[in-house]
């Protein structure tokens, strides 16, 4: 459902298409957090998909959202170290700082690591005016995102603007590669107008 989702989707089912293996750690719940359960384990067009436990407690108070993304990071972490070594990690940056498992991921299986930046977080929250650039917590968790991207093999960037805040983590520039998102094709298909509220005034 999520767009990030579905770039990866694509992305791994054309590394699979070149002959790569493909193996991919994800949470079992829906991505809004709803009670629904997906398979533990499936094999999607070639992917090799292993869903994980997490609690489901939603997103309406800051504390439910981080019970879930905590217990999602630790059962995530020990399935990805489960696996059997890859030559390349990649890690996206939703949920927040969840690219801090792939940099476990790397030194613990000598793996190269890619972190696609999806979203820049903290800045995001404190341009939404939800956290103040001047506040401890600002600064603690920028450093953690730094730290993530200093231990990248690559950080791959979606469009210019986003790769010059990064040169705000002083990375090397031949580090950081600009690779705009795509549309995820076939996935994606227009409505006839009389089907959509905003055009027929209903939204």
């Amino acid at each position: 459902m999520a767009a990030t989702a579905q770039l990866l989707t694509d992305l791994g089912e054309a590394l699979v298409a070149g002959g790569h293996e493909v193996h991919v750690v994800c949470s079992r719940r829906g991505y809004g957090g709803e009670s629904v359960r997906l398979a533990q384990e499936e094999l999607r067009n070639g992917v090799r998909i292993h869903r994980v436990a997490a609690t489901g407690l939603g997103r309406k108070r800051m504390l439910h959202r981080m019970c879930d993304y905590a217990t999602f990071y630790s059962t995530a972490l020990t399935r990805c170290l489960s696996l059997p070594r890859m030559d390349v990690c990649v890690a996206l940056t939703t949920p927040p700082f969840v690219a801090s498992i792939g940099v476990a991921y790397k030194k613990l299986k000598r793996a190269a690591l890619v972190v696609w930046a999806m979203d820049l977080y903290p800045e995001i929250a404190a341009a939404m005016g939800v956290m103040r650039p001047t506040s401890l917590e600002y600064r603690l968790l920028r450093g953690l995102a730094g730290w993530t991207y200093r231990h990248a093999d690559r950080v791959v960037s979606l469009a210019s603007e986003m790769t010059e805040r990064l040169g705000s983590y002083q990375l090397p520039p031949d580090r950081v590669v600009t690779i705009p998102s795509w549309s995820p094709g076939e996935a994606v298909s227009p409505f006839d107008n009389s089907h959509t509220p905003f055009a027929t005034g209903t939204a």
